[in-house]
């Protein structure tokens, strides 16, 4: 069984939720007797392995701050049509970019299944805001776009894989879709158990921060994500403590840039580049005071989810999205100003953080488990093939 996962940046994942996603699911669907083909922004066509896992490089059309998806896209399906074709028998494409492309594999007689992400029409019109006024002009452009992958996701594959609730009312509200399907992101481990303390303590001070010393953010550096709102909620809030922001902080980026001169001269605020390495990742996990998630646009998304094995406080922002992940495991704001106030509230102890860690550790448990994930995959897969083969 033959299956093709396409739309993410590639693996090992070091960008972003798709790649976790990608990475997790193929090993495990690998452990149950599929091959597994993923494709991989490259600069060159080849083809190489990763734990058994069949890499498929794709040369990306990018420009100086952003690859094009969906060209990419293209670009791929193309090639493992063309070379791997009648083998490969299901096409799943992780992002709503590759629906375009899914049109292909469909009239070719294969199975295609599209996650729609989250409603990333609403991302342009978040960016735009950030944007010089000449890009600005763009942003309606992009918003159609946008929801033109949304709907042709909807339209062209056999099946849409929502890996949220709320999404998948989304889409049979908006579009009276009938062929969605909701699995969930799962939660990866981090740290080994072999890491001792001090070694917690010497990553820590590699970084300037003590445990619990820090608000902790790891996340795409995109408007739609809020990071401005969280360091604007941190210089409001009356604290001694440090915020903490790993990502992909791009300096040709006007975002960033936008952040940066926010930022300032503050000293107690930490804009790193992207930690690749899961125990370092995991050290500041699980030692921060409280973690801060602000995105808006939707999905669940594997980052918080990574979080919340760590039991620690978590300040969402308050969207259904965030709300039907966490639940009462969360703290939720709607703005800066709440920020602050929630920041103040649980630095002087009040929440009930014993309902936060024991909603957290159930809903780990009992919905967000890559095992779990990955059988219900390995199930949908099956089915898909047989109904085809009949």
């Amino acid at each position: 069984m033959k299956v093709a996962l396409l739309g993410s940046r590639g693996i090992p994942a070091k960008y972003g939720g798709n790649e976790t996603f990608v990475e997790e699911v193929s090993k495990r669907l690998l452990m149950h007797g599929f091959e597994v083909y993923v494709t991989c922004e490259s600069d060159k066509f080849y083809v190489d392995s990763y734990k058994g896992i069949i890499r498929v490089h794709i040369p990306s059309v990018k420009s100086n701050i952003i690859t094009v998806p969906v060209i990419n896209d293209l670009i791929a399906t193309v090639y493992l049509s063309t070379r791997y074709g009648p083998e490969i028998e299901i096409f799943y494409y992780v992002a709503p970019d590759g629906s375009v492309s899914a049109i292909l594999p469909r009239l070719l007689g294969k199975t295609t299944l599209v996650n729609p992400d989250g409603i990333e029409w609403k991302r342009p019109i978040r960016r735009g805001l950030f944007w010089p006024f000449y890009l600005r002009l763009l942003s309606p452009l992009m918003t159609i776009v946008q929801w033109s992958f949304e709907y042709l996701s909807i339209k062209v594959p056999h099946i849409v894989v929502a890996d949220s609730l709320e999404i998948k009312e989304h889409l049979e509200k908006t579009y009276n879709a009938k062929n969605v399907v909701y699995i969930p992101y799962g939660a990866r481990e981090l740290i080994s158990s072999e890491l001792s303390k001090d070694d917690e303590i010497s990553i820590l001070n590699k970084y300037g921060v003590s445990p619990r010393g820090y608000y902790l953010t790891v996340a795409r550096i995109v408007a739609e994500n809020n990071i401005h709102v969280e360091i604007e909620g941190f210089k409001k809030a009356k604290s001694e403590k440090k915020l903490v922001i790993v990502g992909n902080f791009n300096k040709k980026d006007p975002y960033t840039k936008y952040l940066f001169r926010l930022k300032g001269d503050n000293k107690n605020i930490l804009l790193l580049d992207p930690i690749y390495d899961k125990e370092v990742l995991g050290v500041l996990r699980k030692n921060c005071f409280a973690y801060i998630h602000a995105y808006e646009v939707g999905g669940t998304n594997p980052s918080l989810l990574e979080q919340m094995l760590f039991k620690r406080p978590i300040l969402a922002y308050d969207v259904p999205f965030n709300k039907g992940v966490l639940q009462e495991g969360g703290i939720y704001f709607k703005d800066a100003e709440d920020l602050a106030n929630k920041m103040e509230m649980l630095e002087r102890g009040e929440f009930d953080l014993k309902l936060i860690k024991k909603t957290q550790i159930r809903r780990i448990k009992r919905q967000y488990n890559w095992e779990k994930v990955a059988k219900e995959y390995e199930r949908l897969f099956r089915s898909l093939i047989r109904r085809t083969q009949r």
